[in-house]
């Protein structure tokens, strides 16, 4: 109900910028120039927007918001093709996907997700747009966390895995997808095992066990591992604890320079004493 109101809201908004400044097809500073010459303004006009909804859209009325989304979406419009300006397109869009889920305005996250969505499929060979695409799925994933929307999470991964099919090869979309799944298992996993958690699991197990030499992938495969051997410990779990602490100690024996795996390591290992500790 919140989701659909503020939905409403948008449409309003969105209505009234459509009949306020950004009405016109071309914006006023482009008239009377050459196609070359307006399509280069409108270039440099799209990095201007970026910097804009970036840096300060979040100081600005909503309403401010949507007129430079407007502005930006009608360069996309006049110059479909221009790759300079769907990625500023895009750029802006992943910064206001960001502003909204810090926010917590959900409905206009998923709003503008959209149009980065259409985005992407009226470009699909552009692989930076579908680049960007993975990664705002796996933020969005990370914003829902505080919501508890088991549905809209997994509504989220059933999108990210058909364009994973999409682009098997494409390392980028496949190490955001490892971390769309240790986004999930760290929210909805965080306060109790469930079935949830064990579909969540099996899955970024699979796509660690098909990319056993990536180590970006390994090291969300490490952090989703560390998320569930703290709820085993806080459930006091042991059996299924060492389990799960073994194949966190097998991750780490296969990247022994990596960091980030290491110090998930540490941590589990630390966690997994708590549970020790209530047993003595």
């Amino acid at each position: 109900m919140v989701y659909n109101q503020r939905l409403i809201f948008i449409t309003y908004i969105f209505d009234s910028v459509l009949k306020g400044k950004a009405k016109m097809k071309t914006p006023s500073g482009l008239k009377g120039k050459s196609h070359s010459d307006a399509e280069a303004m409108a270039v440099n006009r799209s990095k201007e927007l970026v910097d804009l909804i970036t840096h300060f859209a979040s100081q600005q009325p909503i309403s401010e918001f949507y007129n430079w989304f407007k502005e930006l979406l009608t360069f996309n419009e006049n110059y479909p093709f221009n790759k300079a300006i769907q990625k500023n397109f895009a750029k802006s869009l992943k910064s206001s996907i960001r502003m909204f889920g810090a926010r917590k305005s959900f409905a206009d996250m998923f709003y503008i997700l959209d149009e980065l969505q259409k985005l992407q499929k009226s470009n699909p060979q552009n692989e930076i747009l579908t680049e960007y695409l993975a990664e705002t799925f796996s933020n969005v994933i990370s914003y829902l966390r505080g919501s508890w929307d088991v549905e809209g999470t997994s509504k989220i991964l059933n999108q990210l895995r058909k364009l994973v099919k999409e682009y098997k090869d494409n390392k980028v979309v496949l190490t955001h997808f490892a971390k769309s799944y240790s986004n999930a298992i760290s929210r909805f996993c965080s306060d109790r095992h469930n079935f949830t958690c064990d579909k969540l699991l099996f899955e970024i197990r699979m796509l660690a066990n098909k990319n056993r030499d990536d180590p970006n992938i390994l090291s969300e495969f490490a952090q989703a591992l560390t998320s569930i051997i703290g709820t085993f410990a806080r459930e006091n779990r042991i059996d299924e604890l060492n389990q799960v602490l073994d194949e966190l100690r097998c991750v780490a024996g296969r990247f022994p320079k990596n960091e980030k795996i290491q110090l998930l390591l540490t941590r589990g290992t630390i966690l997994s004493s708590l549970a020790e500790s209530k047993n003595v």
